[in-house]
C-alpha cells in the first residue's frame, strides 16, 4: 500500500491511523514506514529504507507530496512499487493537491498510477476553487474515464462544462479565453457521484464535539543543530555572532520552542531568524498547506508575537490579528470581521484572546505554538466550542518531532499543566 499525503499527514497515517484501524491479525505481519525528506541522506534513514524494502510481507509506505517530487523520493517509491507487479493499493490523501493538469506533480503522480491495480483518493474539498478541479483527480483513478465520455483533453473538458468568451490583449497582441460561467454541473455531479462515496460530518452521528489531531513539522538540519546545541550546552553562537544563552529551565524551553518555530531571541533582546525567507520556514510552510485544505473559517493560536506577525503577513487581508499589539478600538472590529464578515483566519494569542470571546464561526482551531499554561489551552479551545456551536470542532497541533513540542502537546491534551511540570528534577526529562 502506498499513501501520498500532505507533509505531516503522511506521518499520521503510520503513527496514528494505521495502528488504530489495522486488524491485529494483519498488523503482526505488516511493516509501516513513513519517508522523511529531512533525514533522507542520513545513514539511519537509508538503512531503514532498505529494511522496509526487504520486508517479505505486507508493507505500507507513506510519503508526502513534496518528498515524492524529489529525486530520492521518486527512486524510493519506484523501488517499492516495481516488484509488486500491480498488486498495490495507491492512495492520495487530500487529492486536490493534483488538481492542476499541467503541473509536474500531477503528471508524475498520474503516470505512477499505472503501476497500481487499485487506487483511491480522499478529500474533503474535491472542488477547492472550481469544478474543473476534479478532472485530474479522476484521471488518477481512471486515466480513460473522461476519454470514454468523449472529453479526451482538459481543454475539451473545460469547453463542455464552462462558458468562455474570446478576449484580446493588445499589449502582447494575443487572444485568450475568459471564463464567464459554468454549465452542465448537474451532469458533472452525476458523473462524480457514480464513482464516489461522500459522508459529511453532519451525517456521522457519533462524531465527538471535539476532534484532536497532530501535524508533524520536519525541522531543517540547521534548526536541529541549533536545538541540540542549546539543549545540551545551554548556549549557542549564531552565524551573525549573536549569542543565545538559557541557563534557567523555563527560559531554555522557551528558546527551544522559538527555534522550532524558525527564529530565536538573542541575549541582546533581538529576534534572529533562522531562514532568509519566511516561506522557507518548515512550520510556516506546513501551516499554509493545512489552511489550503480548510474550506471554512479557522482560528490560529500562537504563543509568540513574532509567530503572529509572520502568520498575518502570510495570509494578508484574509487574517485579523488579536494579541497584545492590537489596539482596543481594533479588537471589536477583528471579532466582528471574523464572526460575520469575510475574514477567514483569526490569528491570536491565547493570553490576550483566550477568555470571554465567542468565535464559533470557526470549525477548525490550529495551535501553531502552545504556551505552558493549561488555563490558556482550555480557555482558547472553548472560544470555538461554545453555546451556539452546531458542529464538531477540529483541533490541530503543529508538532516538531523529537522536540519539546511533543511533550507539551501531549501534556496539555491530557489536561496537565506544563508550567508546573518543567521545574526541578523533571525538567531534564522534558527537554529530551
Amino acid at each position: 500500500m502506498l499513501v501520498i499525503a500532505p507533509n505531516g499527514v503522511h506521518r499520521n497515517w503510520i503513527t496514528d491511523e494505521i495502528p488504530a484501524h489495522l486488524p491485529d491479525i494483519v498488523s503482526n505481519e505488516t511493516m509501516a514506514f513513513y519517508y522523511q525528506t529531512s533525514k533522507s541522506q542520513t545513514k539511519w534513514h537509508q538503512a531503514a529504507c532498505r529494511e522496509f524494502l526487504r520486508h517479505p510481507n505486507f508493507k505500507i509506505l507513506a510519503i508526502s507530496y513534496s518528498a515524492f517530487m524529489t529525486k530520492r523520493g521518486k527512486e524510493f517509491v519506484w523501488d517499492f512499487i516495481k516488484p509488486l507487479d500491480g498488486k498495490l493499493l495507491y492512495v492520495l490523501d487530500e487529492s486536490a493537491r493534483i488538481k492542476t493538469p499541467r503541473a509536474k506533480r500531477t503528471r508524475s503522480i498520474i503516470l505512477s498510477g499505472r503501476y497500481a491495480n487499485y487506487k483511491r483518493i480522499l478529500t474533503g474539498t474535491p472542488v477547492a476553487n472550481s469544478p474543473f478541479d476534479v478532472y485530474s483527480q479522476v484521471r488518477f483513478l481512471d486515466k480513460e474515464f473522461w476519454a470514454r465520455l468523449h472529453l479526451p483533453t482538459f481543454t475539451v473538458f473545460k469547453s463542455y462544462f464552462g462558458v468562455f468568451e474570446e478576449s484580446f490583449n493588445r499589449k502582447i497582441n494575443q487572444s485568450y479565453k475568459v471564463l464567464l460561467a459554468y454549465k452542465e454541473l448537474d451532469k458533472l455531479n452525476g458523473l462524480i457521484t457514480s464513482i464516489s462515496s461522500r459522508v459529511t460530518k453532519d451525517e456521522v452521528l457519533d462524531l465527538p464535539p471535539k476532534l484532536y489531531s497532530k501535524r508533524y513539522v520536519e525541522l531543517s538540519s540547521e534548526q536541529m543543530d541549533a536545538y541540540q546545541r542549546l539543549r545540551e550546552e545551554y548556549m549557542i553562537l549564531l552565524e551573525g555572532g549573536e549569542e543565545v544563552t538559557a541557563i534557567l529551565a523555563v527560559t531554555r524551553i522557551l528558546r527551544l520552542q522559538q527555534i522550532v518555530n524558525g527564529y530565536v531571541g538573542t541575549d541582546d533582546e533581538k529576534i534572529k531568524h533562522l531562514f532568509e525567507k519566511p516561506e522557507d520556514n518548515p512550520r510556516l510552510k506546513l501551516l499554509g498547506e493545512i489552511c489550503e485544505d480548510v474550506p471554512h473559517k479557522a482560528i490560529i493560536w500562537a504563543r509568540f508575537q513574532e509567530d503572529i506577525t509572520q502568520i498575518c503577513s502570510m495570509f494578508g487581508p484574509q487574517a485579523v490579528r488579536y494579541d497584545g499589539r492590537t489596539k482596543d478600538a481594533d479588537r471589536a472590529a477583528a471579532i466582528e470581521g471574523f464572526q460575520r464578515g469575510d475574514i477567514k483566519f483569526f490569528v491570536g494569542n491565547p493570553a490576550a484572546a483566550g477568555e470571554g470571546l465567542t468565535l464559533h464561526a470557526a470549525r477548525t482551531v490550529i495551535y501553531y505554538s502552545n504556551s505552558f499554561k493549561l488555563t490558556d489551552r482550555l480557555q482558547s479551545e472553548d472560544r470555538a466550542h461554545r453555546i451556539g456551536t452546531k458542529h464538531p470542532v477540529h483541533y490541530i497541533d503543529l508538532v516538531a518531532e523529537g522536540t519539546v513540542d511533543e511533550r507539551i502537546v501531549r501534556a496539555l491534551i491530557n489536561k496537565l499543566d506544563v508550567a508546573s511540570m518543567v521545574v526541578g528534577d523533571a525538567f531534564r526529562e522534558w527537554i529530551r
